[in-house]
């Protein structure tokens, strides 16, 4: 099951041994910056530094909290839990840069599927496409180990309606947020071209409590890049 990482340290600035006052007061002086209240307040920055905060401030949740966090550091470090390095296995790390969305701004355009009455999944049906994104891998890349990051858009309840206020200044009454964000994914290889990967989403939350994927599941088509190199 893939699983979505948040740095609640890093979102308030803070080093991972900072005591509960230090982390108040991190909370307290972005706060005074990102709250909806304030002129040029970021909601969804407050929410999430929001989250952090309620987090680290509960010695039992803070507890929890930094198992994940130095488990997903020596990940990042290159050391599975035998002590080996991802390098020595070959496992390839794919970012979100990479995907691809299978139809472009100008081609809906020109097809007229651009006008509000046209669903992203009624534009793909219409074009004869089964799947969300596209993953274009290096023919070295498809038989062994992957690491991919997924770009998937999220959706935040508003800290301040929590989505119950269709006259919130702060959501413009919407309820919720659209925000980008990675879900990684790790794949055992043995990866086809053409072949549909189907991604999970309903058990995960983005950012906490307040946050969701706005789809259940994504459909990944792999494609294979054949370089000169590889031939």
């Amino acid at each position: 099951m893939p699983n979505v990482f948040v740095d609640h340290y890093g979102l308030l600035g803070i080093s991972p041994v900072a005591s509960a006052e230090e982390v108040q007061r991190a909370f307290r002086r972005l706060a005074k910056i990102h709250h909806p209240d304030k002129s040029g307040g970021d909601p969804l920055r407050f929410h999430c530094i929001y989250t952090a905060y309620r987090i680290l401030s509960v010695e039992s949740s803070r507890r929890k909290f930094d198992e994940v966090f130095f488990r997903h550091r020596l990940k990042n470090a290159g050391l599975d839990k035998n002590g080996g390095s991802e390098e020595a296995r070959k496992v390839f790390r794919v970012g979100a840069e990479r995907f691809v969305y299978p139809t472009s701004v100008a081609s809906l355009a020109k097809k007229g599927l651009l006008r509000r009455k046209f669903r992203s999944r009624d534009r793909r049906r219409y074009l004869r496409i089964d799947y969300d994104l596209e993953l274009p891998l290096l023919e070295r890349e498809m038989p062994g180990p992957l690491r991919i990051y997924v770009p998937v858009v999220a959706r935040i309840l508003c800290p301040d309606c929590l989505g119950s206020d269709t006259d919130c200044y702060a959501c413009n009454g919407k309820g919720s947020y659209k925000a980008s964000r990675t879900v990684r994914v790790d794949l055992e290889g043995g990866l086809s071209e053409g072949q549909i990967l189907q991604l999970d989403l309903s058990g995960l939350r983005p950012d906490g409590p307040l946050s969701y994927f706005k789809k259940k599941t994504i459909r990944i088509k792999i494609t294979c890049i054949r370089t000169k190199l590889e031939r």
